[in-house]
């Protein structure tokens, strides 16, 4: 029983760590980026005000703000170019919340990796 119960717990930390990366090739787990984009923003002169309208900042920016200086047409025909027929700026979910995989101060993700498997890398 020893053994059994030995072996058991070792197999279930092999699977657990398995399961981790692989949902990360994948494209389940964060995307792949070297800076948050609130420091991309900050590197191109905004400030926080830039996008949050308390202060100090409180709650998440909606997509509204972000399409005050990102045109979501521009966006969509640049992702087309790049992406072709899985383009997430213009898919079959119709107009998701930017924010459902950009965030500004932790890793962005993929949301689109929830049901596919298309690899993009999200800033």
């Amino acid at each position: 029983m020893y053994i059994v119960k030995r072996y058991s717990a070792v197999l279930l930390a092999f699977l657990a760590a398995f399961a981790m990366v692989a949902a990360l090739i994948s494209g389940h787990g964060w995307a792949q980026q070297k800076k948050f984009m609130a420091d991309t923003h900050k590197d191109r002169g905004l400030d926080c005000s830039a996008c949050h309208k308390e202060t100090p900042p409180a709650k998440a920016v909606p997509s509204e703000v972000c399409k005050g200086c990102h045109d979501e047409e521009k966006l969509a025909m640049k992702s087309a170019e790049k992406f072709g027929r899985q383009n997430p700026h213009d898919n079959h979910l119709g107009a998701i919340p930017c924010e459902s995989c950009h965030h500004a101060h932790k890793p962005s993700v993929d949301a689109c990796a929830k049901c596919h498997q298309f690899g993009f890398r999200v800033p």
